[in-house]
């Protein structure tokens, strides 16, 4: 139990701590980089166990509507939803693992290798999060308020960590 709440702290600072860089320490890191192209997120890809479910899920509690929608043979289905420049690919494959208990608490999921988590930035984190509460969406990872930012990690209807995150200054 101590271990587990000291990793969660530590992690947590971390965390901050990268959101809370100087400007002039990113721009340096920016100016440094190897690569010769630009980037930008293109889409979040998730695995449901129920691709209606879950298109309805983000629908009602982010306002996310369907772009497409195909099946394969196989028997897998996918959707693409969008809000705003917001992509999520979501994908129901038969047979497919259920999410792990561990992964769904986002301060165990640090131990496991892999994508941890997804991030919405919100303007008003305690806003977003009262109105989510209203619509029964479960906090997974209470509000962390800092100088430089305020989060929070609520589950979706499949137990995916999703972060809302409002920057205060120095936007990242």
């Amino acid at each position: 139990m101590k271990f587990a709440k000291l990793f969660t702290g530590f992690a947590v600072l971390t965390f901050v701590g990268l959101f809370s860089m100087p400007t002039s320490v990113e721009t340096a890191a920016a100016q440094t980089s190897n690569a010769d192209f630009d980037i930008a997120l293109d889409h979040v890809a998730l695995s449901v166990p129920d691709l209606r479910q879950s298109v309805a899920w983000y629908q009602q509690m982010f306002g996310f509507k369907e772009v497409r929608r195909s099946g394969e043979p196989n028997g897998m289905q996918t959707a693409l939803i969008r809000r705003g420049d917001v992509r999520i690919e979501l994908f129901q494959v038969p047979g497919a693992a259920p999410l792990p208990g561990s992964r769904r608490n986002p301060s165990e999921d640090f131990r496991t290798e892999g994508v941890k988590h997804f991030a919405f930035r919100v303007k008003d984190v305690r806003a977003a999060l009262a109105e989510l509460q209203a619509k029964g969406v479960k906090i997974v990872f209470e509000l962390h308020d800092y100088p430089g930012a305020a989060f929070a990690f609520v589950s979706d209807n499949a137990g995916n960590a999703v972060e809302l995150i409002q920057y205060k200054q120095n936007e990242p």
